[in-house]
């Protein structure tokens, strides 16, 4: 795994330090002219050099600014390319501007303030299931949420503001569908996080599953502990699930499942969806709840009727959205989507991981409506 990590840190920074040589050396050559060469091309070296080396840390904050002002820089250069070579359009003020390399610096804060106030601003997106099965006449009224990374973006107060509006709903019952707390949460945080989860009222439970990062995994100083953890959430009454079914009422079942990246820290690999529901009458509506949208297919041939995940962030920053929609295979990044039998919403998570910046989607919770009809729809 480390070993993997160190190549991959390779294979961006390399081509990142030479691009962003020829970035600096423009605006050096720009500031001190042609004649101090040797000065120019030594200050490019020096300047890309602690741009890209500390970017090595792709989940940094440095790694996030550096990223965009490459990929501006890219754009520009293209632009200026096509400006030049396909309209014949050339300017002493705009190749000034160019090697003054501004224009990349300015369209990063703009992206990137844009991306901060997007982070603060959490939406409610409801979602309307019909099923063929029987339900009481009033239909249920489901609320979930995910990828919370509580404290990254989000304290109690807000927190408490959020489940309010949730409350307004009067969901019958409430998932947290994982990343409620993660590395960077302390105790204290976790158990603010859960105690204010706690308080949106559900008569038929607050349910939990796990996402790959609540545990802590990644950080050798994590700090809380996985038992601390399951005490903190034990103590406000929400029930963990772990390849767990329980029995709502009489119509409803819901499936919770342990988060598939447990097999690499475990080694046991996680049972089939569809041996959770041996027993289960298939008259009922069965729910699953997996943080990662994946093994779609399956599920849906295990007779689940509606299957809700998070995980994603729906890229959050952009483009890493549209990546997982063009090489994720049996998963899905963001929305509504009926395969074979089964509804799948996976939702963007209401807030993010790691920086306070949102570029791809919104932050949001999820009402969904379940309701007896004819038809399925949205």
């Amino acid at each position: 795994m480390r070993v993997r990590y160190m190549i991959v840190q390779a294979v961006l920074v390399l081509p990142l330090w030479i691009y962003l040589y020829f970035y600096f050396r423009r605006m050096a050559v720009l500031l001190i002219g042609h004649r101090h060469k040797a000065f120019g091309r030594l200050t490019a070296v020096i300047l890309s050099a602690a741009a890209a080396l500390p970017a090595a840390n792709i989940w940094g904050m440095w790694a996030l600014v550096v990223l965009h002002i490459a990929g501006t820089a890219a754009a520009v250069d293209l632009a200026r390319l096509i400006l030049v070579k396909v309209f014949h359009i050339k300017s002493r003020r705009g190749h000034i501007l160019y090697c003054s390399g501004l224009i990349p610096i300015l369209l990063t804060v703009l992206i990137l303030s844009y991306g901060y106030v997007n982070m603060q601003h959490v939406t409610e997106t409801g979602y309307t299931i019909v099923t063929g099965k029987e339900l009481r006449e009033e239909g249920y009224t489901a609320a979930f949420l995910s990828d919370l990374h509580f404290g990254t973006t989000m304290d109690k107060d807000t927190l408490s503001v959020y489940c309010g509006r949730i409350g307004e709903n009067r969901p019958d019952f409430v998932i947290l569908g994982g990343d409620i707390v993660d590395e960077r949460t302390n105790l204290e945080q976790v158990r603010e996080a859960f105690e204010t989860l706690a308080q949106i009222p559900a008569p038929l439970g607050i349910y939990y599953v796990y996402g790959n990062h609540d545990k802590g995994r990644y950080a050798a100083d994590c700090g809380y502990t996985e038992e601390q953890l399951r005490e903190a959430v034990a103590g406000t009454g929400i029930r963990i699930l772990e390849d767990e079914t329980v029995e709502l009422n009489r119509e409803l079942t819901l499936t919770g499942r342990a988060d598939r990246s447990d097999a690499y820290y475990t080694g046991i690999v996680r049972i089939g969806a569809g041996a959770l529901l041996e027993g289960e009458s298939g008259e009922g509506f069965h729910i699953l709840a997996d943080h990662q949208p994946n093994s779609l297919k399956d599920n849906a041939l295990a007779g689940y009727d509606l299957m809700l995940s998070g995980h994603t962030h729906a890229g959050q920053i952009w483009p890493v959205g549209l990546l997982t929609e063009l090489f994720g295979r049996d998963t899905r990044n963001y929305g509504y989507e009926r395969i074979g039998g089964m509804d799948l919403i996976v939702s963007s998570g209401i807030a993010g991981w790691g920086y306070p910046f949102r570029t791809g989607k919104h932050c949001e919770y999820v009402i969904v409506r379940i309701r007896t009809g004819e038809e399925m729809q949205q």
